[in-house]
């Protein structure tokens, strides 16, 4: 009987400690962010729309010179309010073409067109003709609307891709074209832009990728209808391989090594359907295999894309969502809700998907931008499209003060209580006495 009483103590305790276990039954209140459902970090984001305008390609500058950078898209440029989280101003610095609800904007990069060390605009469009570069007037003319210069004839403009293709250090950019008119990229390094031309309607398509696909230290360019092999760029020389058909695809064409074999495979996103997409490269050098792996297919219009590092791990993060209205509504998932997601490329050669926009007025248009906007220590994003140009504020580090969170996040009618909504009644905490 003893044994019977010692044993039901015992029992009495360990059920005791079991419900005083702080992990598991008492209060914890946890006051910062901690991981996501898988143990990792997990990057949040704020997204503001600055504005409504429709343009979708879009580049970064500091225009005023007071040390943050600015957001330029199509017309206008919207000025950083630098870290106190004030508004973004809107300011015109140009004019654009425009053909019903879209802007002769298919995207836009930095560079010093004539080498008097001011920053200018280089843009082009599939709705006009040509390549297109904006002289910077500089501070002491600020206000004043930027001259356009003509570069070359280019027509059906879908995109293009900024790297260094010829090896002289200096970026370029290389041009697609939707109505599959041949490849073009465009050197700044001399005084005069001078403009080459690869391949001709077999090779062009709706997207372009610069990336050294052979290994061979020089920047090859990559087509949706394969890529040619850089033998001499300065001096037009390429070998074609016809190594893949790719559809549609976003911009750019991406490479990374997603499975850790040496190899540089390809990441894409289809443009005007449904699907985002990892072809594993294997084979050998003179015959390459890719095979295809489905990353996402749940949305479409995948227009846009970049690889970037998100956070302090060194993981590579991919980039990419929605755009909207690509084909004025005509394509399919046009009418699905707008996303922007992230994706962490595990070591195992998956992609974790995690959301930084979802449902919102936010898409990719056909450029996807990624600086420390505020300068806080984490890197923001910068989107536009037709639902407006948007900056993608990384909270991982969030200085702002909890006053200006308020008044950005409640920016609907808080005048309440509504006509005739009901009377005012006072706090009942419980009984009267």
């Amino acid at each position: 009987m003893k044994n019977l009483f010692r044993l039901c103590v015992l029992f009495l305790i360990a059920s005791s400690a079991c419900a005083q276990d702080p992990s598991r039954a008492t209060e914890f209140r946890k006051l910062t962010p901690g991981p996501g459902p898988d143990g990792k970090s997990q990057p949040t984001f704020l997204a503001h729309r600055l504005g409504t305008d429709h343009a979708e390609g879009i580049s970064l500058l500091d225009i005023n010179g007071d040390g943050f950078t600015d957001i330029l898209s199509g017309a206008y440029w919207y000025q950083n309010p630098s870290s106190s989280g004030a508004e973004w101003t809107r300011h015109q610095f140009r004019t654009v073409g425009t053909l019903q609800e879209f802007v002769s904007d298919s995207g836009e990069w930095i560079v010093d067109v004539n080498h008097d060390g001011l920053p200018d605009l280089v843009t082009t469009g599939w709705m006009s003709n040509g390549i297109l570069w904006y002289q910077n007037p500089g501070k002491s003319k600020a206000g004043q609307m930027w001259e356009k210069h003509f570069i070359s004839n280019s027509y059906d403009t879908e995109g293009g891709a900024f790297a260094d293709i010829n090896g002289d250090g200096k970026p370029d950019i290389a041009f697609a074209h939707y109505n599959h008119s041949g490849v073009l990229w465009a050197d700044f390094s001399g005084p005069q832009p001078r403009v080459h031309h690869v391949g001709g309607k077999e090779q062009d398509g709706h997207g372009i990728g610069i990336a050294d696909i052979d290994g061979d230290g020089k920047a090859d360019l990559l087509t949706p209808n394969g890529w040619f092999q850089n033998i001499d760029a300065n001096n037009d020389k390429w070998q074609w391989h016809q190594d893949w058909r790719l559809g549609e695809t976003g911009f750019p064409i991406l490479t990374y090594d997603v499975n850790h074999d040496g190899k540089l495979d390809l990441i894409v996103g289809q443009g005007h359907s449904y699907g985002l997409y990892w072809f594993e490269q294997a084979g050998t050098p003179s015959h390459r295999t890719w095979t295809r792996h489905s990353i996402d297919e749940s949305f479409s219009q995948s227009h846009a894309l970049l690889l970037t590092k998100l956070d302090d791990s060194g993981t590579t993060w991919l980039i990419t969502g929605k755009r909207y209205r690509a084909h004025n509504g005509g394509d399919p998932g046009a009418h699905d809700p707008l996303v922007i997601y992230a994706y962490r490329i595990n070591g195992d050669a998956t992609f974790t998907r995690f959301p930084i926009s979802v449902n919102g007025t936010a898409g990719v248009g056909t450029q996807i931008l990624a600086l420390d906007f505020d300068k806080d220590g984490d890197l923001d994003l910068a989107v536009a499209g037709k639902s407006g140009v948007h900056f993608l504020e990384n909270l991982t580090i969030n200085k702002v003060p909890k006053a200006t969170r308020e008044t950005q996040q409640w920016q609907f009618d808080r005048k309440w209580p509504f006509p005739d909504e009901g009377q005012e009644v006072p706090q009942e905490n419980g009984p009267k006495p």
